[in-house]
């Protein structure tokens, strides 16, 4: 009975022993898995290149995958992080972060004396698109050149809003029947004449030809008299 008793002392603690060997070989294991991986922390918000340098000393691979506009982050700040901080990843690991290009709302430069395809060359650099063209006779701004825009100009405007502009014609011409006012109407002066040379027929009873002064009229008519 004694040897049973110490038999089965033996193999409990033969057991236990092999239950710890187990478990100190599982965390042996687990450490040296871990080993190899470090824990992201969180760099949004960061500067973009403060956040690269924490991720390289950690020992990933740290890659800025894109740039976007954001209203919340500042410019150059990191928008964005994957895998998300708090995660484990193996060492030399890629991070890719999103940087944040800062507020698409940029101010609206002044169009005022610029040409068309000027207007349109400074919409390309700002991100802005042309809109509703509209022309108005102008005598402060030669034909072709912007008079006014809309939304105005230092108005906060998000990339690829339309703007509209109004453009010159230039002086509006005065009618030619004002600039002709000062001469004669010929048509006029014709009409004078024939009405002239029908009263003196009428009005003459001599013979032959008689010549009827018509002053001040630069011209001399004849009329015939009634007599053969």
């Amino acid at each position: 009975m004694r040897f049973l008793r110490l038999l089965r002392k033996g193999l409990a603690a033969a057991l236990v022993l092999t239950a710890v060997a187990v478990v100190s070989g599982a965390i042996t294991m687990w450490f040296t898995v871990e080993k190899d991986k470090v824990q992201l922390p969180r760099v949004i918000g960061m500067d973009a290149t403060a956040a690269l340098n924490l991720l390289r000393e950690l020992g990933v691979q740290p890659k800025v995958s894109g740039r976007e506009y954001s209203e919340a982050i500042p410019q150059d700040a990191v928008l964005s992080q994957r895998p998300a901080s708090g995660s484990w990843v193996k060492k030399n690991s890629e991070i890719r972060l999103v940087v944040s290009q800062g507020s698409d709302a940029v101010a609206l430069p002044s169009l005022a004396g610029l040409s068309l395809p000027q207007a349109q060359q400074l919409f390309q650099r700002y991100g802005f698109t042309l809109g509703r063209v509209a022309q108005v006779h102008s005598s402060e701004r030669p034909k072709g050149e912007v008079i006014a825009q809309d939304p105005e100009a230092g108005a906060l405007l998000r990339r690829g809003s339309p703007v509209a502009v109004l453009l010159s014609l230039g002086p509006l011409e005065e009618p030619a029947s004002a600039l002709n006012d000062s001469k004669p109407n010929i048509s006029s002066l014709l009409r004078g004449y024939s009405r002239l040379l029908e009263t003196t027929v009428h009005a003459s009873a001599q013979p032959a030809l008689k010549a009827v002064d018509c002053h001040p009229c630069p011209l001399t008519t004849y009329s015939e008299s009634n007599a053969a």
